[in-house]
């Protein structure tokens, strides 16, 4: 019998010990007809609106529903890839910070607790306390959340309920793009066969730019797919930058995610790596000022034949 109370906080907070303890104990043994359907549309919502609705749940079906379909969700995400993937974590984060809205105070601090953020509430002025290290990690990039305009005393950063959830959404975020996207290798054939059913919608962009030059660079998406254990800073500044700001016309902030996430990736073949989210903001912010366009596959080939496979890369 499921514990209500673990499945209460599972079905909103799919990231959360109590639903990976909810997962656990279900038969997962096999894909079902129905939470795949159910997994297909929440794919197709994040991608096309940008986020995900959150509806209260009063049936434990309901909330199985919700938070199986979640489960099923990575992995058609992870088929259809990178972007996808980026796209389908910040929109789950905005669910996320949609639930929390309409929770209590003291909740927030244990659902913080869950994301690794050391948080506490000072009830008398109602201010939600965070360590200013710790609020560095996970603060929005909007001028608006910058450190020099938030009350700072002692190491202590005070914010208000509603900086405080849009901080738990970011880590929130964080969480859930964690082990995406799952390799392609590792998910059943259902999951690849549905994740072929939906369209990007960056497609219609890329019919702007064009066929032929969508196709030019249709190598860099295999490319994403293939972790690199060196010459990670170049890839970034003369590949990736270039492709997400502005041939996929990703946002700063998407595109800084998308190549990060990358790079992770990467320091699992190799951990030796300066390139962090500094460097890539930069390459990015550059590549989009200067309009930049990414390597060809020739001059790649040229460039960067030392430490990318392309025989292997364009099977």
């Amino acid at each position: 019998m499921l514990d209500q109370k673990s499945l209460e906080i599972a079905y909103k907070y799919p990231f959360s010990q109590e639903a990976k303890e909810v997962i656990k104990s279900l038969d997962s043994s096999r894909l079902e007809s129905k939470y795949l359907e159910l997994g297909k549309k929440r794919v197709e919502e994040a991608l096309s609106k940008g986020y995900v609705e959150f509806g209260e749940a009063n049936s434990e079906e309901l909330k199985l529903s919700y938070l199986i379909s979640y489960v099923y969700a990575r992995m058609i995400v992870s088929a259809i890839g990178p972007v996808a993937s980026s796209i389908f974590a910040t929109a789950e984060a905005k669910r996320v910070a949609r639930a929390l809205s309409l929770e209590k105070d003291d909740f927030l601090i244990y659902i913080a607790s869950e994301l690794g953020i050391k948080a506490s509430l000072d009830k008398g002025s109602g201010f939600f306390l965070i360590p200013f290290y710790s609020y560095l990690e996970v603060m929005p990039k909007s001028d608006e959340y910058r450190l020099i305009h938030q009350k700072l005393s002692n190491g202590i950063v005070y914010l208000e309920r509603y900086k405080f959830i849009r901080i738990l959404e970011n880590a929130s975020r964080r969480a859930i793009i964690a082990g995406l996207p799952i390799p392609k290798k590792d998910l059943p054939k259902e999951a690849l066969d549905v994740a072929k059913e939906i369209k990007m919608p960056e497609a219609k962009q890329e019919a702007k730019i064009g066929k032929e030059e969508s196709g030019r660079y249709a190598w860099i998406e295999k490319l994403l797919a293939h972790p690199l254990p060196d010459f990670r800073h170049r890839v970034v500044n003369l590949v990736l930058a270039p492709y997400f700001a502005n041939i996929k016309k990703l946002s700063e902030e998407d595109a800084v995610k998308v190549i990060l996430q990358y790079i992770e990736r990467c320091k699992e073949v190799n951990p030796d790596t300066r390139v962090g989210e500094a460097y890539i903001t930069y390459q990015v912010k550059y590549a989009k000022r200067k309009g930049l366009k990414p390597l060809s596959l020739e001059k790649a080939k040229e460039l960067l034949g030392s430490v990318i496979n392309f025989d292997e890369l364009m099977k």
